[in-house]
């Protein structure tokens, strides 16, 4: 896969390539993901060096949840948003005197249709799916 820009529509383009590629392939990335977000992060998306460290910068138990996170999202192809704000005035006057936050929010539910092919229960065909958005948030926050 070629690398994306860290924007919103990178991250579509990414998740375009990979829900249209093999089975085979999503798995790779979901291992790619789990074993290491900023290696992963890092051959998909082009990232300024600061932005390399601040990701190294993070907790490990924070890196993990979101690896599991994503993983998740790609395992059941759900959609993936990426907040950043990124508004240049705003960012270069915060720069000094605020702090990078980043946290995701996840929203999972599964559901469970029954379709009774005839009347017998040995028959009963049985669709499960899984509903859900992941939304990655990086702001800054006044310190």
């Amino acid at each position: 896969m070629k690398k994306n820009q860290f924007n919103q529509e990178g991250v579509q383009l990414w998740l375009q390539q990979l829900y249209n590629s093999t089975v085979e392939n999503q798995m790779m990335e979901q291992n790619l993901i789990l074993n290491s977000l900023l290696s992963w992060a890092i051959s998909r998306f082009e990232f300024a060096e600061d932005q390399i460290a601040y990701i190294e910068s993070l907790p490990a138990d924070f890196k993990q949840n979101l690896a599991q996170e994503i993983a998740f999202t790609i395992n059941n192809q759900l959609d993936i948003t990426l907040d950043k704000k990124t508004d240049a005035e705003t960012t270069s006057t915060l720069a000094r005197d605020s702090v990078k936050v980043s946290e995701y929010e996840a929203s999972k539910s599964q559901s469970a249709t029954d379709e009774a092919a005839t009347s017998t229960l040995t028959d009963e065909v049985i669709t499960r799916g899984c509903e859900g958005h992941l939304t990655i948030r990086i702001y800054y926050k006044l310190i």
